[in-house]
């Protein structure tokens, strides 16, 4: 791990076109093999889009009632996929299940071929998947209500984009926290964009229909959160856990998104000024932390294990102070 620690310190918060594939890479020949107790489901199906589709990850016990990890793989808006390569994104599938967690990685559609909010949609019929079918003896037994969201860069946009969907007068009204939601994990998520780069001007330009900020500003990740009604229960962080995750070295424009949602977070959270979980994890870099899962590197791995464990926690608690009332 040493080896790789240098390189990511050497090129620092560095993160071009081609970047992502390099580090990966480098990364493949250090994950631990696929476990035989973890069993494997492809290519589910979730919507009618071609992209929709996801894999399950099983632990194979008898348990009942197992916590589920919703894994959305980043990429720009434009590239990535769930199985970005025969071994990875399995390093998350078989880390988290061999940990008793049932895991799902999904797909989702990709610029150009979708606008907005599309892939805040394909989120949303993802969780109805796994709120209609991962109950199923076929799919572990999972629980729909300890279902934890987890999305990395571009992925966690598009989980906030499906989450603060009341945050766009324009989109039509749904309950965003339904299905359940026991926990949401935010990594290196552009929340907000920097439109000065040209590839992500071409992007925004492809997804939002315009790369004037006042297009698409009120309707990115962040914009939504802002835009939230003063009653939303995705505000209050005793009933929606929230996880803010970073790096030593995050790329600028990241950076910059991150440290507005969070005071965007502290503005409006309930009770008052509450803060999400945050942690910026060392010696890694915008992608590294994520590859790191399911190596002998645990420290990213730990950490989402632990907020796994305290959403687990609140569940059993919020359960309890419901069935007082009755």
């Amino acid at each position: 791990m040493e080896a790789v620690f240098r390189k990511i310190a050497q090129d620092t918060t560095k993160f071009n076109l081609g970047d992502e594939d390099a580090w990966r890479e480098l990364y493949e020949p250090l994950y631990e093999p696929l476990s035989p107790n973890v069993e494997i489901i492809r290519d589910e199906r979730y919507g009618p889009a071609e992209r929709n589709r996801l894999d399950v990850y099983i632990p194979k016990d008898e348990a009942a009632d197992k916590p589920v990890l919703l894994y959305v793989h980043g990429g720009g808006f434009f590239s990535g996929d769930k199985a970005w390569s025969e071994k990875c994104y399995a390093n998350i599938g078989n880390f988290f299940a061999r940990h008793g967690i049932i895991t799902v990685l999904a797909n989702h559609q990709l610029v150009p071929h979708v606008q907005y909010p599309g892939g805040a949609d394909d989120i949303q019929l993802v969780r109805e998947w796994i709120y209609n079918n991962i109950f199923h003896e076929k799919f572990g037994k999972g629980s729909v209500n300890k279902v934890i969201l987890l999305g990395h860069s571009s992925g966690g946009a598009h989980i906030a984009s499906n989450l603060y969907a009341a945050g766009d007068p324009g989109r039509k009204s749904q309950n965003a926290v339904f299905p359940p939601v026991a926990g949401i994990m935010y990594f290196s998520v552009p929340f907000w964009f920097d439109r000065r780069k040209p590839l992500r001007q071409k992007t925004i330009r492809s997804y939002f229909g315009s790369d004037e900020e006042e297009v698409w500003g009120p309707k990115c990740a962040l914009g939504l959160f802002r835009g939230l009604p003063d009653d939303s229960p995705l505000l209050d962080v005793n009933k929606y856990p929230v996880y803010l995750g970073s790096v030593k070295w995050e790329v600028p424009e990241t950076a910059d998104a991150t440290i507005a949602f969070l005071n965007a977070y502290r503005e409006r959270s309930k009770p008052a000024h509450s803060l999400p979980v945050v942690h910026i994890l060392d010696k890694h870099n915008h992608i590294s932390n994520i590859l790191s899962i399911g190596t002998e590197d645990d420290s990213q791995s730990k950490m989402i294990l632990d907020f796994i464990q305290s959403c687990l926690s609140n569940v059993a608690r919020l359960e309890a102070e419901s069935k007082s009332k009755i």
